[in-house]
């Protein structure tokens, strides 16, 4: 329970079949989500009150829960159907429409060690909170990165494309970033290839060309990129997905940082150096026009809406 000093966080939570306040709902000290980060998870928000690409991002959980051997107490269906109930509650509540919603899967209660025999009810918890905001100024100025020391997980050790409850290689990059006064850090991959931010995909802009990391590199396939692909196909803006180096975002035009909460962020300094004039370009700002257009689709296409 936190201390009354301490803000409540304005949330509930469905756990154990039943919804909650957020500040009141707990796990045993002994689940393997919490003992070892042994947990898979997704995050995404609604618009309008729908959640944004709702059944790719429980189709993502239930990957990243095979890649670890853990299965689910519930259904897709049945997951979805609990993130309805609970966005209802918080709606009578809170008389909010949008916010964020986070699920999580862990391994659930058991004794000390990794037999897999040891957790025999996995823990399954939706988390529906305001959405975290973002200044303003970060959308019409860009943000600061530094690319850091802190390489991205191999691949052949814990895969970036499972999207685990161990985050500490984001946290140890996010803390590289704090110490060069920077907002974000970027990574690299062991070959010194550019991945990812630290909650976020990478795009930049060279001489019109929209580039971001192929998958190869080693990165999650964020579904906002999925997204932002899309939309430049659509709209004849050129794309390539490839090996990026440090020089090249370095030395880019533009640049912009893409997730499901954020949106798109853009980026202006990397290193402590202005990239491209210092400010959003007309890349990013024309995609930054074209979103909420595109997600107000994606909605109508996922919920069978009329237009």
């Amino acid at each position: 329970m936190p201390k009354k000093t301490e803000a409540k966080i304005k949330g509930l939570v469905h756990l154990n079949g039943k919804i909650m306040p957020l500040h009141k709902a707990m796990i045993p000290v002994m689940d393997h989500g919490f003992l070892y980060g042994d947990s898979v998870y997704d995050t995404f928000r609604t618009f309008s009150g729908y959640p944004l690409q709702l059944s790719a991002h429980i189709d993502r959980l239930f990957h990243s829960a095979k890649k670890l051997q853990l299965k689910s107490p519930a259904t897709k269906k049945e997951i979805m159907a609990q993130i309805f109930r609970t966005l209802s509650a918080y709606w009578k509540r809170f008389k909010k429409e949008d916010v964020y919603i986070r699920v999580i899967l862990s391994r659930g209660y058991g004794n000390i060690g990794f037999d897999l025999n040891l957790c025999t009810h996995p823990t399954l918890i939706v988390i529906i909170k305001e959405i975290p905001t973002f200044p303003k100024k970060q959308y019409e100025k860009g943000i600061s990165v530094a690319i850091v020391p802190t390489l991205r997980n191999n691949p052949k050790s814990l895969a970036p494309n499972i999207k685990s409850g161990n985050y500490l290689n984001n946290l140890l990059s996010y803390l590289d970033a704090k110490k060069q006064n920077t907002q974000d850090a970027v990574m690299q991959n062991y070959k010194g290839e550019i991945t990812e931010a630290t909650t976020s995909n990478i795009f930049i802009v060279k001489k019109g060309t929209l580039y971001t990391p192929s998958l190869e590199s080693g990165l999650l396939k964020g579904l906002i990129r999925t997204l932002l692909i899309d939309i430049a196909h659509k709209n004849h803006l050129k794309l390539i997905e490839k090996k990026i180096t440090k020089q090249e975002l370095l030395h880019a035009d533009e640049c912009f940082l893409c997730g499901s909460i954020k949106c798109i962020l853009p980026v202006t300094s990397c290193n402590h150096k202005k990239i491209g004039s210092g400010k959003p370009g007309p890349i990013t700002q024309k995609l930054m026009r074209l979103f909420p257009t595109a997600v107000m689709e994606c909605i109508r296409e996922e919920y069978c809406l009329d237009s």
